[in-house]
């Protein structure tokens, strides 16, 4: 088992009032094989929620299991494993990176989770050479890179960790579109190779309708659609949702009411293109 949550709230405590962050979520995530997209307005609840996912934050009301671990735990029941079972990769995780040496921060979590220097050594390379960081960077300061190659070294940090589902906080903030083509693409490598499960928080419909296979919609907190990308974007109410249809998808509309090209869904620009070189050889 992966990550259940039954029932689940959340209240964040005010000085006179509670704020409910989420409320009653149902949700069953496979360990392997997914590629899940959380999206939803501002305030919708979607950090609160992965924040659960490696017990950063507790259940309110409901049970959640991680890993076959109940949440909230029993007295002197550790959870701290959690932490490396579901690896968070946070909103511009480059602001977290504190040691001297490349090398030496990506082995922080490895070695704070008990593995020897020689584990955390091997771990640590494997991590730099997954998302792209060269070894004749290993003993330069992650503070004298570029911003994209900061992100990089956090997100290897994560990696070296091993954990079994990756989640991704808006992961691309901040990055020119090479850098976030480049690194969306390291996570679609990691989940494609090692059929690990990666949760995805963005805003970018472009990268969700690229990458996702199934998404999750909330609104105020609450779980509203949760499906596949496809009945996503062709859902008779999607703008209910307040979402904003993929760049591919607005095209192919435009084209249709105002050339009459038929409207056959493309969820990325590599399918797009492809499908307008064929329309245009008809």
């Amino acid at each position: 088992m992966g990550i259940q949550f039954r029932n689940v709230s959340y209240a964040y405590k005010g000085l006179k009032v509670n704020y409910d962050a989420i409320k009653n979520i149902d949700l069953t995530i496979q360990p392997k094989g997914e590629f899940i997209a959380i999206v939803g307005q501002t305030g919708s609840g979607k950090s609160t929620l992965v924040q659960h996912m490696n017990a950063l934050l507790l259940p309110s009301s409901g049970e959640l299991t991680v890993f076959g671990q109940n949440l909230p735990p029993k007295k002197k029941e550790k959870i701290n494993f959690l932490r490396q079972k579901v690896g968070l990769v946070f909103q511009f995780p480059e602001y977290q990176l504190f040691e001297e040496t490349i090398l030496k921060d990506i082995m922080f979590g490895p070695k704070n989770f008990k593995s020897t220097e020689i584990e955390a050594t091997e771990k640590a390379k494997r991590a730099a050479s997954i998302v792209g960081i060269d070894e004749s960077l290993y003993e330069q300061s992650p503070f004298r890179i570029s911003g994209g190659q900061m992100r990089r070294v956090a997100v290897a940090g994560i990696l070296a960790m091993e954990p079994e589902i990756l989640v991704l906080d808006e992961p691309t903030r901040g990055l020119d579109p090479k850098g976030r083509r480049d690194l969306m693409k390291i996570f679609q490598g990691i989940h494609e190779d090692e059929d690990k499960t990666i949760i995805l928080i963005s805003h970018d419909m472009d990268l969700v309708s690229e990458y996702a296979k199934r998404v999750i919609v909330l609104d105020e907190g609450k779980i509203v659609f949760d499906g596949t990308k496809e009945e996503l974007f062709e859902h008779p109410n999607f703008f209910d949702f307040h979402l904003d249809l993929p760049t591919p998808l607005k095209i192919l509309k435009h084209l249709e009411k105002n050339l009459g090209i038929p409207y056959i869904p493309k969820y990325d620009f590599k399918s797009l293109l492809s499908y307008l070189k064929e329309v245009g050889h008809e």
